[in-house]
């Protein structure tokens, strides 16, 4: 199918569900998958509830290894689509998919009503910022690095030597939870050596400056929210 598509001459995107149907079986060959394919599911349908979202996202940190490493352009691992705007999912939890999407360079495919959206959730589907770390041109899918104390730590490498940071926090009770980041950690040690310049992307813009090397950055999050930072060189 995939070269009978390239041989229209036209540009098709070819969607394909290898992984997610061999994988009772055998493990995919991501390599050939990769070749063939635009992007493919690995998992299951997302549903429009939180316990669906979170499946993907562990299922994904469970089997980053296999599968970040295949992705880059022309070739996408597929989450799923995204559910915001619909009803299953508070505003944090709608603010933790668009991150994490944005970190595991996913589709940006919508399931939703756009005849009943409300503008909040039509913002964040459309914030430049995040569309931009998701569609970088360096191409690199994210992974998470860190789980400690109910918090991810997720990273993405882009163009020009900056990085995207999400910060999860798996706890969905309560109130927001501190997280403090030591700086010489991110990007692999790389992100911020000898300084770097962090813009917090979501829940909301905010410029926080200019962090050196040997410093450390404490981020607030929102029970089952994510805080997503962009790190400039």
């Amino acid at each position: 199918m995939s070269l009978a598509l390239n041989r229209t001459g036209r540009s098709i995107v070819y969607s394909c569900e290898w992984p997610l149907y061999l994988r009772p079986f055998h493990k995919p060959n991501y390599t050939d998958i990769q070749y063939y394919c635009n992007h493919w599911r690995n998992f299951d349908d997302v549903y429009d509830s939180w316990e669906s979202i979170k499946s993907i996202l562990a299922w994904t940190v469970t089997h980053q290894k296999d599968i970040v490493e295949v992705a880059g352009p022309g070739g996408w691992n597929d989450p799923d689509m995204l559910v915001i705007g619909n009803f299953g999912l508070s505003w944090d939890q709608q603010v933790t998919q668009m991150a994490l999407w944005a970190i595991m360079a996913a589709p940006l495919l919508m399931s939703n009503d756009l005849r009943q959206i409300s503008s909040q959730a039509k913002a964040l589907l459309q914030n430049e910022d995040v569309i931009a770390i998701n569609q970088d041109p360096l191409g690199k899918q994210g992974y998470c690095f860190r789980k400690e104390n109910e918090i991810e730590v997720w990273e993405r490498p882009l163009s020009n030597l900056a990085w995207a940071v999400a910060v999860r926090n798996l706890q969905e009770i309560g109130g927001p939870r501190f997280y403090t980041i030591q700086i010489s950690s991110l990007g692999r040690g790389l992100a911020c050596n000898p300084g770097c310049i962090i813009t917090q992307i979501l829940p909301e813009k905010v410029h926080l400056g200019f962090y050196e090397w040997p410093l450390t950055l404490k981020t607030r999050i929102n029970p089952s929210g994510t805080v997503l930072l962009r790190l400039e060189r």
